[in-house]
């Protein structure tokens, strides 16, 4: 039981901002707003097959969002992407994307919750000023067509 008052009290010092460089933090609508206008925009920037799934990198000039799609419904993915590179095609969901309510501030970012259907697919991360942080996807091939031969 004490660890858990320990824990509390670590994590409301971390919550808090203790010991870390002081930040601005803007109003959850503020960030809200901006999570909404990139969720708008997302558009299939690569796509993957990996077994019967379909993995697909979401952003607009930079990588942003990652999710794997099973049958027609589009589940989270940790990535990075693997599998062999497909052309791209549209996806009738992403006009079903939406935002949860909420907001987490951590150190160095926001990240706001990308919902479909009611459920939590992806995370979207912006820094502190509300400009999107791409996803590190250094490991993923490019989204050419698949290399034959030696």
């Amino acid at each position: 039981m004490r660890w858990l008052g320990v824990l509390l009290l670590g994590l409301g010092g971390f919550a808090l901002g203790e010991g870390g460089p002081k930040a601005v933090v803007l109003a959850p609508e503020e960030v809200l707003n901006r999570c909404g206008a990139l969720v708008r925009v997302l558009e299939v920037q690569a796509l993957y097959r990996e077994g019967d799934t379909f993995l697909l990198v979401l952003g607009q000039k930079e990588p942003l969002l990652l999710l794997a799609l099973e049958g027609d419904r589009p589940m989270p993915h940790m990535g990075p992407p693997r599998g062999r590179p497909i052309r791209k095609r549209p996806f009738p969901f992403l006009r079903e994307l939406s935002l949860a309510r909420w907001v987490v501030v951590l150190p160095g970012e926001y990240r706001c919750f990308i919902l479909h259907r009611g459920r939590v697919v992806g995370v979207l991360r912006l820094g502190l000023d509300l400009t999107p942080l791409p996803l590190p996807l250094e490991e993923t091939p490019s989204p050419g067509p698949p290399r034959r031969g030696p």
